[in-house]
């Protein structure tokens, strides 16, 4: 519900008709069509092709989806802990520890490293990009989902992805583009099975519920990304003493 394709095809009316229901979803599902009419300024008509347009089948239909909506956007603390323990439980399996060691395995082998996201993604590349470097492995960050690959064709390159969804198309394309440079796709996301886990070499999971605001920015935890970063940073340097042990 409230996807940016519906809320895209509002127009001016209905989008008002769209903040008035953001900012007062408790009372909205309390009213009739009636009383949203008279509180929006609006025709009981126009109410019921609003509805039409966020796809509901009219107003009852609409008072059922956005309880769903309302519930499934809510968390509570209890919920973030439960999610985290469940994640750091996961943790200690042998499919994320084997998953750790296949990138490690790939960033060994790699010339160059860079770590792109956008949005808090590209928050949190930029701190793995610091993070990494300052166990020894220099590596890039990029936000800008239009920025010209910064790699040859005749070199091993690693392109670390931080992607929540797995289907951010400006993302998509831009592993599409260093794919082309004969690059190596790693991908840190929650989705398994999604377009960017499919076209990467190796991928991370880390499997937390989604949580997205109305205005659909997504307030999942990244507690697991930072995590999952760490990690890989440590058994990097872990690798390194053994190596240095040899000699």
């Amino acid at each position: 519900m409230f996807t940016y394709k519906q809320i895209s095809q509002l127009n001016k009316t209905e989008m008002g008709i769209y903040q008035f229901i953001i900012q007062n979803m408790d009372d909205v599902l309390k009213m009739g069509v009636r009383e949203l009419a008279s509180k929006t300024f609006v025709s009981t008509a126009t109410i019921v092709r609003f509805c039409q347009k966020v796809d509901c089948e009219g107003f009852l239909d609409f008072k059922t989806k956005l309880k769903a909506f309302q519930i499934n956007n809510y968390t509570t603390e209890a919920d973030d802990i439960d999610a985290l323990q469940d994640f750091f439980v996961y943790a200690k399996t042998d499919e994320f520890i084997d998953a750790i060691k296949t990138f490690v395995d790939y960033i060994q082998e790699a010339k160059t490293i860079c770590f792109f996201g956008i949005g808090t993604s590209g928050v949190l590349g930029e701190f793995a990009a610091r993070y990494f470097s300052n166990v020894g492995y220099f590596s890039q960050s990029i936000s800008d989902p239009y920025y010209p690959p910064l790699v040859h064709d005749n070199e091993s390159h690693l392109f670390i992805v931080l992607s929540e969804s797995g289907e951010t198309r400006e993302v998509i394309d831009q592993v599409r583009l260093y794919q082309t440079k004969n690059s190596k796709i790693l991908l840190i996301t929650n989705k398994p099975d999604s377009t960017l886990d499919l076209m990467a070499n190796a991928s991370i999971y880390y499997y937390v519920k989604d949580i997205v605001l109305p205005q659909t920015y997504n307030i999942s935890s990244q507690v697991p990304v930072i995590y999952i970063i760490e990690r890989l940073t440590k058994e990097l340097q872990k690798t390194k003493m053994r190596r240095i042990k040899k000699i």
